[in-house]
């Protein structure tokens, strides 16, 4: 009986399944590190962020569900973006049509309320932006947030870099 040698060759089928394996797990590891936040720069400033979320049009009870000293994640994420400073709220207004006069004008609603989160946080600049552990801050940025008590989607109505 004759042994048969088995030699060792490479099939190009095999590299460029190989290579096609590769680049999805690379994707796929850039994609899990957008996804939580990572900021792959190296020039970060380390500053103290607070900013102001308003919340448009919710009932009052709502603006009484958060306290100063609440942790803020954000929703998606579930990253830390803070802690409640202060809470307000004023009676909700919007622009609406007057027919008689056919202008726009201010009425109040009287069951609803603008409610204004102030939240302290320790942030970055990187690239002329602002960034709250990884989450990009701005005024007129859209942010859905959770407390112990309380959840909703707010813009960033101010923001105070010190």
């Amino acid at each position: 009986m004759t042994e048969e040698k088995r030699s060792f060759r490479i099939n190009i089928v095999d590299v460029l399944i190989t290579i096609v394996i590769a680049c999805v797990i690379a994707v796929g590891a850039i994609m899990i590190a957008n996804a939580f936040g990572v900021d792959a720069s190296t020039d970060k400033e380390s500053l103290t962020v607070e900013y102001t979320l308003q919340f448009n049009g919710l009932q009052p009870e709502f603006a009484e569900k958060v306290q100063a000293g609440d942790a803020v994640v954000e929703a998606a994420k579930r990253l830390g973006l803070g802690t409640v400073v202060s809470v307000q709220s004023e009676p909700y207004t919007k622009d609406v049509y007057n027919e008689e006069t056919g202008m726009m004008q201010v009425a109040e609603h009287p069951d609803y309320v603008t409610v204004y989160i102030t939240i302290a946080a320790d942030g970055y600049t990187s690239d002329e932006m602002y960034y709250v552990n990884g989450v990009k801050m701005a005024v007129g940025t859209g942010i859905s947030i959770h407390t112990k008590n309380f959840c909703g989607t707010g813009y960033v109505s101010e923001m105070l870099v010190k």
